[in-house]
């Protein structure tokens, strides 16, 4: 076989080996897709608020968890269990982390390498270059531990993202809640009012009383009609926002807010809760992983200070025939040494110790505050329990035996009507308040916490019983 048919088979053979190389490094550069931190964040949610994510939340178009029945109203939570299963928000931060797994699987590859053919035309031999980085076979380690951090801290921030949501819902509940309750109110004082004008003007015809205070009663029965109507708007609105939360278009007759129960947060002590929030909180725990993560990326920083290269040159017959052999390529660490990138990475593991050092002092104002709103309106609600509420039906059931009597004018009956239906209101507002200071609390420390049963009022109604005997009164009038 002559030199002119051997150097076609070796180039052959050459570029067969080149083909081989390339296919190995495409090969050993593939990694394998990491596991779904979709599940972890469900399973996290359950334990802490007590419902997990829908299996496709935000796009789930209105689906309802199995299980469910609203026909007998919304409870507080139900509402978080549709929430977490259709808010289209929440969906969206769940969408990260399919993004971050790419990053990840990116980061697990190795780059393609490079081919430089330089084509026999005219005198020109033929010639080629094959290059491929070597200094990734001990980088990409780093670069791939860096990424995973950088999913777990993800999928940290969305367990916290999920009890946002689940705090705002609560929130929205315990408004529709408090706008059902004054709603109610206001219609029972509307009645009531409208009883006491209606007798007030036979009483007016019979001229027992003079026109000064028979219109005494129709501004304030005018007054009632007017709160009443803006109740009515307010429980639309506080709908409409709960609705909004759910990501589900139900119809209004089911999302009438049911309260669970009037149950109380148990007090302990400040510094415990706060010990307890530093230790449960996911976007705390998701800033130490985000430390862990930079400190990997300034040690990838200070390890990138040159490139080395790795390559196979090859050309067609020179003096000594076909000529192949092995090549490296490097920077020469004189001038840049990545100096730049180390400093960023070094500024920004600083930058991480602070938000998690401002982070922490954050945790500790929301338990505290949280804590000392939920005391306040919990000794507001036993205040009225104990003390305002009992003392007013008193008042209220003397000035209607007087009233029955003839003994007392109708005035006394009016203010001392007035007075509880402004301490039932004022008791629907610090119920309220407290509901929202246990949700506040309990997403300031990252879980549901334990809850005492209270005496509920059991003042419901007795308005709209007094509103009935005065009109049996004016009845008989």
């Amino acid at each position: 076989m002559n030199a002119r048919t051997t150097l076609p088979i070796r180039m052959r053979a050459l570029i067969r080996t080149s083909t081989l190389i390339a296919f190995c490094f495409s090969v050993g550069c593939k990694a394998p897709m990491p596991c779904s931190q979709r599940p972890i964040v469900s399973a996290e949610l359950q334990t802490r608020v007590g419902t997990s994510l829908g299996s496709n939340c935000g796009l789930s178009n209105g689906a309802i968890p199995p299980g469910l029945d609203l026909s007998d109203g919304l409870t507080e939570d139900e509402a978080v269990a549709i929430a977490l299963w259709n808010n289209a928000a929440l969906g969206e931060l769940l969408a990260r982390l399919g993004i971050s797994r790419a990053q990840l699987y990116e980061a697990g590859l190795f780059s393609d390498p490079q081919l430089v053919l330089l084509l026999p035309v005219g005198p020109k031999q033929l010639e080629f270059t094959a290059y491929q980085a070597i200094d990734e076979i001990w980088l990409r380690p780093i670069r791939r531990r860096a990424a995973e951090l950088d999913l777990c801290q993800l999928a940290k921030q969305m367990i916290q993202n999920g009890l946002n949501t689940a705090r705002d819902v609560r929130l929205a509940h315990a408004n529709l809640v408090l706008a059902q309750r004054q709603m109610a109110l206001s219609e029972e004082s509307l009645s009531l009012r409208d009883s006491i004008q209606g007798l007030a003007n036979q009483r007016l015809d019979a001229g027992d009383i003079s026109e000064l205070e028979a219109n005494t009663t129709r501004i304030d029965s005018l007054t009632a009609k007017a709160m009443a109507a803006s109740a009515v708007h307010d429980v639309v609105l506080a709908q409409e926002q709960l609705r909004t939360l759910l990501g589900v278009d139900l119809p209004n007759d089911q999302i009438l807010a049911v309260g669970e129960s009037d149950e109380l947060i148990q007090s302990t002590d400040k510094e415990a809760m706060v010990q307890l929030a530093l230790s449960m909180r996911p976007d705390l725990r998701a800033v130490e992983i985000r430390k862990a993560a930079a400190c990997r990326r300034l040690e990838l920083a200070k390890k990138q200070f040159m490139r080395l290269e790795g390559g196979y040159d090859a050309n067609g017959s020179g003096k000594n025939g076909f000529e192949s052999g092995p090549a490296f390529r490097m920077t020469l660490p004189i001038f840049n040494r990545n100096r730049g990138q180390v400093a960023i990475a070094e500024a920004a593991v600083e930058q991480v110790d602070r938000q998690y050092a401002a982070l922490r002092d954050q945790i500790e104002l929301e338990v505290r505050t949280a804590m000392t709103q939920l005391d306040q309106a919990n000794e507001q609600v036993k205040l009225f329990d104990q003390e305002v509420l009992p003392a007013l039906r008193e008042a209220q059931e003397l000035s209607r035996r007087n009233y029955e009597n003839g003994g007392v004018p109708y005035f006394l009956v009016l203010q001392t009507t007035t007075q509880f239906v402004d301490a039932q209101q004022r008791r629907a507002l610090a119920m309220a308040s407290s509901s929202r200071a246990e949700a506040e609390l309990e997403r300031a420390v990252g879980q549901r916490l334990p809850r005492l049963n209270v005496r509920p009022d059991e003042g419901d109604g007795e308005i709209a019983q007094f509103a009935d005997l005065i009109h049996r009164e004016a009845s008989g009038f």
